[in-house]
């Protein structure tokens, strides 16, 4: 690995460098096997020996990987304690449509902006069964080190657009779901069907003004009698809602 190969890789750990390279890094043993077994097109794989040694049936499967230094693994790790394996793979491009949620439910995120959120809520949706994510151009990049390895593997197994949210929430058909304070009980709301979008506000300002005439099923989280707490997490609310729409839905 030379110093240009170095410097590429830790061009990754920025917005632009992923972007602008169409390329993102994936550390440690479940992302990488996650990443090997999945459709991504990877370009390389990273190793050091103290790794292959301790991990002989993984290093098997991988194969295809080039030894480096701890010294050069230190500098191209987004970990104060590198685990070891770093691989690089293409950013997939997908296409998800307004009439997608004719069949489907479709999760539409709204300036997510802490990519531990972003990653758990990827993994929520994952969970439930949501395979088509769209979130708007202010989101956090679901390509960054710390979205990746909160979602466990589910960012290998869902589809993530970013797009004009507005513009798209134009031309749904079907029901859009949404929390707001003044929305009606997430536990008495009648949801027949498992199709629509279901919007996810940012964790400080919830869903946008822009975005909440699209709200056709607005929606509220109960406080208990008697809590204090203002708000909750951006991913708890998302797994609530998720989770609440996909019990109706299936009940």
């Amino acid at each position: 690995m030379t110093k240009n190969d170095v410097k590429e890789l830790q061009a990754l750990r920025q917005t632009k460098g992923r972007k602008e390279r169409g390329i993102f890094a994936v550390e440690g043993n479940k992302l990488v096997e996650e990443l090997i077994d999945s459709k991504f097109r990877v370009n390389n794989i990273f190793a050091t020996e103290q790794w292959v040694e301790k991990n002989p049936v993984l290093a098997k499967k991988v194969a295809d990987y080039e030894i480096v230094t701890p010294k050069q693994m230190e500098q191209i790790s987004n970990f104060v304690t590198p685990p070891g394996i770093f691989a690089t793979a293409m950013m997939p491009k997908y296409k998800i449509e307004p009439k997608d949620a004719d069949n489907q439910l479709v999760l539409l995120l709204d300036g997510i902006n802490d990519p531990g959120n972003l990653g758990t809520i990827i993994r929520t949706a994952d969970w439930f069964g949501i395979k088509k994510i769209v979130i708007s151009e202010d989101t956090c990049d679901p390509w960054q080190p710390k979205a990746i390895q909160s979602t466990m593997g589910s960012i290998f197994r869902t589809q993530i657009v970013e797009t004009d949210v507005v513009k798209f929430l134009k031309e749904v058909k079907t029901p859009v779901f949404g929390a707001l304070m003044q929305g009606k009980n997430v536990y008495h709301t009648q949801i027949k069907d498992n199709r629509g979008v279901i919007i996810i506000g940012s964790e400080s300002h919830g869903i946008r003004e822009n975005v909440m005439p699209f709200v056709s099923c607005p929606i509220n989280i109960p406080r208990a009698e008697g809590s204090l707490t203002e708000s909750l997490n951006a991913s708890v609310a998302a797994g609530i809602i998720i989770s609440e729409v996909f019990r109706k839905s299936h009940n």
